[in-house]
């Protein structure tokens, strides 16, 4: 079966989603007094790479939904996933602007910590709901999945 370009995207979904998750429990983990200071530059890199992917995904997402068999039922629910994807990513590259801003000011404490945790968390909320409705689209609509005949 030779690989489809609809295939990439669900290929590539798994890299944001650790990333960031990985992000954000190091972002929780530094708000120990005790933290190692290389916990600072791992969550600065699971952010920019984390970014990165859930761009790169979001293309690939287009790519799929250009060339995925459709299924009309599942076309609100695409809708609603291409949103919260959007949104997901705008989220998390205002915390990577923020954290470039709080790094080169050297301000990565109190409030300044509390606002990019806020960001994280609700970034990461953007992504459990975006993966959720993939996760529709495919166990609950079949798009993407090969029907036997």
């Amino acid at each position: 079966m030779p690989i489809e370009p609809y295939h990439l995207h669900p290929a590539a979904v798994h890299f944001p989603i650790a990333l960031l998750a990985t992000g954000l429990a190091v972002a929780g983990l530094r708000l120990r007094r005790d933290a190692p200071q290389w916990l600072a530059r791992a969550e600065t890199w699971l952010l920019v790479l984390g970014v990165l992917a859930a761009w790169t995904t979001l293309g690939l997402g287009f790519l799929a939904e250009n060339t995925a068999p459709h299924k009309p039922l599942a076309w609100e629910v695409l809708a609603d996933h291409k949103t919260l994807a959007w949104w997901t990513c705008g989220a998390f590259s205002a915390l990577a602007v923020l954290r470039a801003f709080v790094l080169a000011r050297r301000r990565d404490a109190g409030a300044w910590r509390a606002a990019q945790l806020a960001l994280w968390v609700l970034g990461f909320a953007l992504l459990a709901a975006t993966a959720q409705h993939g996760g529709e689209l495919v166990y609950g609509f079949g798009m993407g999945v090969a029907q036997s005949e």
